[in-house]
């Protein structure tokens, strides 16, 4: 007597899929570009520059004439990437869901993470490449990502969503770099983070590993 036993495995494309193969699969436009921080990272800066439909909806301005899209920056939180913002289908995908409504849309992806691994000098395997910090982050990396947003879209200002991490590294950049004030129109910040002094379970263990080994680690 023979049995035989068959196993489904459900399989979804997209697992294996970058945030910009996400966004195509999806049929949406996606335009992606490597921008270098001041400190030498080449980050990876994608694009969604309008909906499905090219005659997605535009906004008007005060005097009811058409004008550009308003261009928006996403940056993801602690251990993701750009792909955070359009992981679901795009009734559910923020970063979709702009670009239909009418928005200029732009996902960073920060240093160290996935497609932001490169630099001018320095290769992931380098020590040295890895001696940076959310504070680096913020001193260069967001400004590097507004900058470019600003250039590619035309536009004088951009709207910001930052989650987690990305709420931190745009608090630092604002407060550090004032000039970047009058850049940024509004702050939509997700689950934002300013201090680790409520941390509870395995994330306070961070907090005792700095203060006990901060010195060891320098």
């Amino acid at each position: 007597l023979a049995f035989v036993i068959v196993v489904t495995i459900a399989y979804d494309v997209e697992e294996s899929m970058t945030a910009e193969e996400m966004i195509a699969h999806w049929g949406y436009p996606v335009e992606s570009y490597d921008i270098t921080t001041e400190d030498g990272y080449i980050l990876k800066l994608l694009r969604i520059p309008h909906g499905r439909s090219s005659s997605t909806k535009t906004f008007l301005s005060d005097s009811n004439s058409a004008c550009h899209r308003p261009p928006i920056l996403f940056v993801h939180g602690f251990m993701m990437d750009a792909s955070a913002f359009v992981l679901n289908p795009p009734e559910s995908s923020p970063g979709m869901i702009l670009a239909d409504a009418g928005f200029d849309v732009f996902l960073l992806t920060v240093r160290g993470t996935s497609d932001s691994q490169r630099h001018l000098k320095l290769t992931k395997k380098d020590a040295e490449y890895w001696k940076f910090s959310m504070d680096e982050m913020a001193k260069y990396d967001v400004p590097a990502a507004i900058d470019a947003v600003l250039s590619l879209s035309g536009a004088e200002s951009l709207y910001y969503v930052g989650h987690s991490q990305g709420t931190m590294i745009s608090f630092l950049m604002l407060s550090q770099r004032p000039e970047y004030n009058e850049k940024v129109r509004a702050l939509f910040e997700l689950s934002p983070s300013g201090t680790g002094h409520s941390a509870r379970g395995v994330s306070r263990l961070g907090q005792v590993m700095q203060r006990n080994f901060h010195g060891v680690f320098d």
